[in-house]
């Protein structure tokens, strides 16, 4: 998680004229992240069920 944001940095720096406001860039995208990370973990057993399964027997 923690390396999608450098990531993102190495490739706005490479790509984006010097002077631009990447810091901003990345320190939003660090935030984001980590939020909707825990967001996911906290959701998931809601939308995608448990993942247990009961199984009747005979």
């Amino acid at each position: 998680m923690r390396n999608l944001s450098i990531d993102l940095a190495v490739a706005i720096n490479a790509f984006v004229p010097a002077g631009s406001d990447a810091v901003l860039v990345i320190a939003h995208a660090y935030i984001i992240q980590a939020q909707s990370a825990a967001w996911y973990v906290r959701y998931t057993p809601r939308l995608f069920g448990s993942g247990e399964t009961s199984q009747q027997t005979a």
